[in-house]
């Protein structure tokens, strides 16, 4: 701990920077960098783009006064072949850039009307959101909006400042355990400077708990978070993350809380300060590595503590080692997940062949809290992985980059466990863990089984680069085994997209 705090007092703040852009896209963004040089490639995404492209649709260039404005386009077509039923989605917008001298603006937006597939459609109406926009409106087919905005000042060399309407991503894996993009775009400040070999981000969010009150905005229940990451080049080919988070709400009981100004500080642990206030707000820890191997190769790790006890876990280590009913093992609040992953560019000396292998793990009740609104959650959604708590996952993608071209094969493979009526088994962010079925003899995936394998092959011709726009094609196979029975869903689709942002439906 000294260590650390001593790191982190050597600098003070570093972007954590959002993930605007869906996985093809995102290939792209690291490809470039990877071409720049596998020290520049960090756990870190870019918040925007330095430059401003003349061949937007609108396109002003004054005094140093640059604007541009293109289409945010999201018209897809498909059909489901178990039903035949027809798929679409009607998405329309804007896409704002301004740039003056330090100063740098965006801001996007896009109404969408959509008629999903089976599963898809499921979802949303379990969780009364649309991933990735807000809160989903009608039944057969939803309607719903992305929002995002951002003005960011550099300093100097070192600082920049932000303030956002946005999500945001931490990791070099296609999933994150510490923060990710698949949910609502949230407000947020950050302060962030890079110094030597450290890139440093001071992040404040808000965000907010609807569950159960999805359609009543007057009852939603605000919530804060302040993060801290650090990230430490420590040599060419080793890079490592340090991570902390804190959430706490709004309301307590009969008494308004409001922002916590204790923890403004940007170059501190939230744990002394949570502990010296009193409080029992919900800290995460965790951190994230990267090696660099073989030029092009990357392995990726990333370890997040949400509570635990040492003697717990060494009670579950003499338990997996020397199986024995008399061990008491399996303590509900041993709450941690892991990440394990590798990818490469250029795989087997092919230019533009990107290869990624990655295991997800998360033990019951991480990221929740006796308080649900301190959940790590924001609009019934997850600010982490997308399927929360109480599960082990395999996601395995190829993509092919060939002058316009992106061709792409991706399999994920999850299991996780449910909670019958009546129990709360850990999988559920929204409840509070006061209610659990057992102390003790927790294990990841307890509970009603539920097994998916989704597959993916897709296709994207860009159109248009300056608009960002593409032709996709797609086909995709999910298989649900559970409690249920099988369910299969087979649907292809056909449209054309602007890549602004990222919508998860792959699991």
């Amino acid at each position: 701990m000294k260590i650390a705090s001593t790191l982190l007092m050597l600098v003070s703040f570093q972007l954590i920077q959002a993930q605007m852009v869906n996985g093809t896209a995102d290939y792209e963004l690291e490809r470039s960098a990877y071409e720049k040089g596998s020290q520049q490639l960090t756990s870190q995404k870019s918040t925007f783009y330095d430059s401003i492209s003349q061949g937007s649709m609108l396109y002003l260039n004054q005094n140093g006064f640059e604007l541009a404005v293109n289409p945010a386009l999201d018209l897809q077509f498909g059909l489901q072949q178990e039903s035949s039923q027809s798929l679409y989605t009607q998405g329309l917008g804007f896409d704002l850039r301004i740039k003056k001298s330090r100063w740098n603006f965006g801001a996007t937006f896009l109404h969408q009307n959509a008629r999903y597939a089976d599963y898809q459609s499921a979802f949303i109406t379990e969780k009364k959101v649309v991933p990735a926009m807000n809160v989903a409106r009608g039944s057969n087919a939803f309607r719903s909006e992305y929002i995002s905005a951002f003005v960011n000042y550099q300093t100097n060399s070192i600082f920049d400042l932000e303030l956002g309407y946005g999500r945001m991503f931490i990791g070099d894996g296609y999933r994150s355990f510490l923060l990710a993009d698949n949910g609502k775009s949230a407000p947020y400040l950050k302060a962030n400077a890079s110094f030597w070999k450290f890139k440093y981000s001071f992040i404040l969010g808000i965000q907010q708990d609807i569950y159960q009150v999805e359609a009543n905005q007057s009852a939603y229940r605000q919530k804060y978070t302040a993060t801290h990451y650090l990230d430490w080049k420590v040599t060419k080919w080793l890079s490592w993350g340090l991570f902390e988070t804190i959430i706490w709400q709004d309301q307590e009981e009969n008494y308004r809380r409001g922002f916590d100004v204790n923890y403004l500080n940007p170059v501190i642990f939230f744990r002394p300060v949570e502990f010296s206030v009193g409080s029992s707000d919900n800290a995460l820890i965790g951190t994230n590595l990267k090696l660099t191997i073989l030029e092009n190769h990357h392995l990726y790790f990333q370890l997040v503590f949400d509570e635990f006890l040492l003697n717990e876990i060494r009670a579950d280590v003499r338990q997996w080692f020397n199986p024995n009913e008399a061990i008491q093992s399996g303590w509900w609040a041993n709450k941690y997940a892991i990440q394990a992953g590798w990818k490469s560019y250029d795989f087997l000396n092919v230019k533009g062949l990107f290869t990624q292998f990655e295991f997800n793990m998360a033990r019951p009740f991480i990221y929740s809290h006796s308080s649900p609104t301190q959940a790590y959650s924001n609009f019934n959604l997850p600010l982490a992985h997308p399927l929360g708590a109480n599960f082990e996952e395999f996601v395995s993608r190829v993509n092919y980059n060939k002058d316009k071209w992106i061709l792409g094969l991706q399999w994920n493979h999850y299991r996780t466990g449910t909670s019958p009526i009546g129990t709360n088994l850990g999988e559920n962010l929204q409840i509070s863990n006061r209610g659990r079925t057992k102390e003790y003899e927790n294990f990841t995936t307890q509970g009603e089984s539920l097994t998916v394998d989704y597959f993916e092959l897709s296709a994207s011709y860009l159109l248009k680069k300056e608009w960002n726009t593409r032709l996709n094609l797609g086909v995709i196979v999910r298989n649900a085994d559970g409690v249920g029975g099988e369910l299969s869903n087979q649907f292809f689709t056909i449209g054309l997209k602007t890549n602004l942002y990222n919508q998860y439906f792959d699991y």
